[in-house]
């Protein structure tokens, strides 16, 4: 059964399968418009798969990558090496953001195997939330996303079996946790949090279900505000700017999903690639560029950046010739670098790509 938080990081579709068929008919890094990016394979901690999930505006990156010995682990990839963050002690762990003054979050297995939420710095000094408040002592805990004034935010199970357990938000700040609960749901899932103190997330209305019906909202200045549907029950924001706009991916309505920008109270459907179904947003920076995926022609994955309400496949904007195939970009910094996977050789690889 995936978790939640599989659910959340993991929507992407199409496989090496898909992936061979574009390369033999459409032939990837054939395109005859220049490059704009570079792209750095950002390698391994031994294992075949790394996953970066989040870049801070000095160029650092954090995420997750399968070890050698069949573990995954948090990392921090920083001076052109891969650093393992280690665990709480269990065996697996998952790096998600890094703010700009070194502070990752993330979240982490003790001796018994359940996840706890962690904060540590750039140079050590681990933080397990749990230790400072026994209410984020549940099930399952993860830090999520940090702002520039240090102020972390999160989720956690408080107790249950599978369709009873439930989720709510918490903050950390200067040592304290503090419980902001469900906003109203039954459940509630926090995803980013901005300068402001804004937090986007979402909720769902429906008890004790892992999968139920959930909309996404925008909780900002003591006001909370519902993003809205695309046509669908299911609404999920993934990341928001200073300028309190959110994106993510919702239903349409047919069990298709779309990328969507939440700004000035008004939700958008940014479509998709030509030719395909499904598109999601992972990201905005503060200048409102973002990236995420979306499905091609023939429905594989094909990481993308949509600029000015423009979607435009990252393939087509690195060298040809380089054996990569871009299927999610996962995070922008302000200065436009982006990081991602893709399958490089036939292998699943993390990139960076950085603006010429």
């Amino acid at each position: 059964m995936r978790s939640r938080e599989d659910f959340m990081r993991h929507t992407s579709l199409g496989g090496a399968a898909s992936i061979a068929l574009y390369l033999l008919v459409q032939g990837v890094g054939a395109s005859a418009i220049t490059p704009t990016y570079t792209i750095t394979d950002l390698g391994s901690l031994g294992g075949r798969q790394t996953t970066p999930m989040g870049i801070n505006n000095r160029g650092a990156v954090v995420g997750f990558a399968s070890t050698g010995d069949g573990f995954t682990r948090g990392f921090l990839y920083t001076g052109g090496s891969l650093i393992d963050l280690g665990t709480l002690g269990g065996e697996d762990s998952f790096a998600y953001r890094v703010s700009d003054s070194g502070i990752i979050v993330g979240r982490a297995q003790d001796m018994t195997g359940r996840f706890h939420a962690f904060v540590t710095t750039i140079m050590g000094g681990t933080i397990e939330l749990r230790s400072l408040d026994p209410r984020v002592d549940g099930d399952f805990g993860s830090a999520v996303s940090i702002n520039s004034l240090g102020d972390v935010i999160g989720y956690y199970t408080t107790a249950g079996e599978h369709r009873s357990a439930h989720n709510r938000i918490f903050r950390y700040r200067d040592f304290q946790v503090e419980d902001l609960g469900t906003f109203g749901g039954e459940d509630g899932v926090a995803v980013a949090v901005n300068d402001r103190g804004s937090v986007a997330g979402y909720f769902s209305s429906e008890p004790h279900a892992d999968y139920a019906q959930h909309r996404s909202f925008l909780f900002g200045g003591g006001r909370l505000v519902a993003i809205g549907s695309l046509g669908g029950q299911l609404t999920t924001a993934r990341d928001l700017n200073n300028r309190d706009e959110v994106v993510g991916d919702g239903d349409v309505g047919d069990g298709e999903h779309r990328a969507f920008l939440f700004s000035d109270g008004r939700l958008r459907d940014l479509g998709t690639l030509p030719g395909g179904r499904q598109s999601a947003a992972y990201a905005i920076n503060e200048r409102g560029d973002i990236v995420g995926f979306s499905q091609g022609s023939n429905a594989s994955a094909r990481a993308v950046i949509i600029v000015d309400g423009v979607m435009r496949d990252l393939n087509g904007l690195i060298p040809a010739g380089l054996g990569w195939v871009l299927t999610e970009a996962r995070d922008i910094n302000d200065s436009g670098q982006i990081v991602g996977t893709g399958w490089r050789n036939g292998e699943h690889h993390g990139f960076l790509l950085t603006p010429l």
